[in-house]
């Protein structure tokens, strides 16, 4: 097929002469998938041989992540192929298998290869159900909260740096015109400190906490500091809750996160019943 596939593309141009326009399109159009869907095949690398199988499992893993399955991506594949087993076998002859740091280093990746396929067995085994992915939902909705603050910030890296700026704005200069001044947060300063809007559970505790506590328009009395620096902020609006995700949207995070748990119950069900002397 790639000799087939070379010499139409390469030596074979079509004519009206020899065919019309629409049938050269659709023979172009076949010919192309033909190339585009042409199998792998077995190969050998000094003698070691790789099936088209395995070639076709890697291509398979791939494609299921969103790669495009295309000629070059299958030389890919057989080129990286050729790479790791030319590597391996020159390290095979230096005799690195019987190396000691090599052995544990090899014992060490069996043993988190089986740790790893044991657990998602066990995962797969222990699906949490929809109902329970539901109340976890509600739970993180009602944390979420039913309002949305949309924020403005100074943020500076001392205490006294960031009360002059409160100083000025609490004497009347617009708070944007000195958040482009005087942050030093680059993403927001040239929007005059606007970060958008945010539930109290999503910015930091410190600031979070106080939200509920003001209104549209007013800025914090004080400077707050958090572990980047120091912060000025003003609440530039308030609204009902909108950037919350609906079940369906969030349902295979949750269901990471409900595995991740279904695992480490089990691992520390494991511990508690190992006997240690």
């Amino acid at each position: 097929m790639v000799s087939v596939c070379k010499h139409f593309w390469g030596y074979a141009p079509i004519g009206p002469e020899t065919m019309n326009l629409k049938l050269s399109v659709i023979l172009m159009s076949a010919f192309a998938a033909a190339c585009a869907n042409a199998a792998v095949t077995d190969f050998t690398v000094n003698g070691t041989k790789v099936t088209a199988a395995q070639q076709e499992q890697i291509l398979k893993n791939l494609t299921a992540s969103g790669q495009q399955r295309t000629p070059q991506l299958e030389n890919a594949v057989k080129q990286n192929l050729v790479t790791e087993i030319a590597v391996l076998q020159e390290a095979q002859k230096a005799g690195l298998a019987n190396d000691p740091n090599v052995k544990i280093a090899v014992q060490n990746a069996t043993n988190n290869i089986m740790t790893e396929a044991l657990l998602n067995r066990y995962v797969q085994q222990h699906p949490t159900s929809d109902a329970d992915l539901q109340k976890m939902y509600q739970k993180d909705k009602a944390a979420y909260g039913n309002t949305e603050y949309h924020l403005r910030q100074i943020v500076t890296k001392t205490q006294g740096e960031a009360q002059n700026a409160l100083n000025r704005v609490l004497k009347g200069e617009n708070f944007a015109k000195v958040a482009s001044a005087v942050t030093i947060d680059q993403p927001s300063k040239a929007r005059g400190g606007d970060i958008g809007w945010f539930a109290p559970v999503r910015v930091v505790p410190q600031i979070g906490q106080l939200l509920p506590s003001l209104k549209a328009g007013q800025v914090y009395s004080k400077p707050v500091q958090f572990r980047g620096g120091w912060a000025v902020f003003q609440v530039v609006a308030t609204r009902p809750a909108q950037l919350f995700p609906t079940f369906e949207q969030a349902k295979p995070q949750l269901q990471r996160i409900a595995a991740a748990q279904t695992a480490q119950q089990y691992v520390r069900d494991i511990t508690s019943r190992a006997v240690v002397k």
